[in-house]
């Protein structure tokens, strides 16, 4: 009896662990790919505060907060771009762009913003250890929120 038990319990064992991977290939399978990072972006006179400079390749959504006292914007430079509407003070901006190896700027589009200061560069994958890549860029989506998107000039400086 007692053997009986101590199989049963090593069986039921193997077939939780047996399961639990089952479900892992299955959820790598229909992912694919790993989730979107997010990077917050603080915006205020006259300097761009990344949460990082340093990122790995892949699919990224960038949020840009604006807690300066002026209208601001976020903008990606690069093989990959995007850009947020101009964000009033105090309000909030997004967008999505996938990553790959490379150098980015970001940058504040409005004005002469960006020579003031506002523009930072950031590395992706390879190029974080002083490598290059080449870069894709797929679509972009812009959503704001606590503004309404307003017509900027032309960036400064080759932007």
């Amino acid at each position: 009896m007692r053997h009986t038990l101590v199989t049963r319990s090593a069986l039921a064992a193997c077939a939780a662990g047996l399961a639990a991977a089952g479900l892992a290939a299955g959820a790598a399978l229909a992912g694919g790919a790993a989730a979107t990072k997010t990077v917050t972006v603080t915006l205020k006179e006259f300097k761009l505060v990344p949460s990082t400079t340093k990122l790995a390749a892949g699919k990224t959504t960038f949020v840009a907060v604006n807690r300066g006292t002026f209208p601001h914007a976020l903008a990606l430079k690069g093989a990959a771009s995007g850009r947020t509407a101009v964000i009033k003070p105090g309000a909030t901006a997004r967008f999505t762009v996938t990553l790959r190896n490379g150098s980015y700027t970001l940058w504040c589009p409005v004005g002469t913003h960006a020579s003031a200061g506002m523009k930072v560069t950031i590395r992706v994958g390879a190029a974080a250890a002083g490598g290059g890549g080449a870069t894709t860029s797929t679509p972009t989506t812009t959503t704001t929120t606590g503004s309404s998107p307003t017509t900027t000039s032309s960036p400064p400086d080759g932007y």
